[in-house]
């Protein structure tokens, strides 16, 4: 559960309504502010909310993969990009936490809930959910 998972550690399952609703309903029950996202997988473009693209500090939005990883602390792009790289093989849910520091400002811990659909054998389909930030920035 997303309580229990500390920055850089994540989740993948096959894809069930059961995983994702979890994740989701324990973020909104906790009253972590969370905001939509979605990735269309043939094109590879992230369009995230404008809350989660300006925490990231991304100049883009939408923006690609390789400017979403290097958003997060180095310690944490691995296990991101490993879980994001498995959700566009095989239909999926899946949930991430990560740490975003912010020049100027402390650092804050984003969780990231997400399902993966697939279409024509997975050369194109979806990736959407939501980023959850337990901790604000000061």
């Amino acid at each position: 559960m997303l309580r229990l998972m500390a920055p850089g550690a994540g989740a993948i399952r096959p894809l069930t309504p059961g995983s994702h609703e979890a994740w989701t309903r324990y973020a909104n029950r906790a009253g972590y502010p969370t905001e939509a996202w979605h990735c269309d997988i043939g094109s590879g473009t992230f369009v995230l909310g404008p809350e989660i693209s300006s925490l990231l500090g991304l100049r883009d939005n939408p923006c690609g993969i390789v400017d979403l990883v290097r958003a997060y602390d180095k310690d944490n792009r691995a296990t991101i990009l490993n879980i994001l790289e498995k959700a566009t093989t095989t239909s999926s849910s899946f949930c991430f936490s990560a740490v975003v520091s912010k020049s100027g400002a402390r650092s804050a811990q984003v969780f990231c809930i997400g399902k993966s659909t697939l279409s024509d054998g997975g050369r194109n389909g979806i990736l959407q959910g939501i980023f959850a930030i337990p901790t604000l920035w000061a």
